[in-house]
């Protein structure tokens, strides 16, 4: 399933990503690393999640602890999902929005 992730400040969408969440959450599984990545395990390919500016320095964190867990075909992703989290941090009234399928 494919989830559309947008970065919005002030009420605007200033930018934004979008990304098949299948070897995301395939990964995610493994193992059971749910447990150990929590703020990534909260996004539901079927439905929409909201991180608020004061989650977005913790989404970054479990993003980059989960990236050598990752397939190598969706590091260029988290990557962007990294950068988005800390343009939203910086931000005032911003929130990043998971879009679900």
């Amino acid at each position: 399933m494919a989830v559309r992730i947008e970065l919005w400040i002030d009420g605007r969408v200033v930018d934004g990503a979008e990304q098949w969440w299948d070897d995301i959450e395939a990964a995610l599984a493994a193992d059971d690393r749910e447990a150990e990545f929590p703020m990534l395990g909260r996004v539901d390919a079927y439905g929409d999640v909201l991180f608020e500016r004061e989650e977005l320095g913790a989404l970054a964190a479990d993003v980059r602890r989960f990236m050598s867990h990752a397939p190598e075909s969706v590091r260029p992703f988290l990557e962007r999902l990294t950068e988005l989290c800390e343009t939203g941090d910086r931000g005032t009234a911003a929130e990043l929005r998971f879009l679900g399928d």
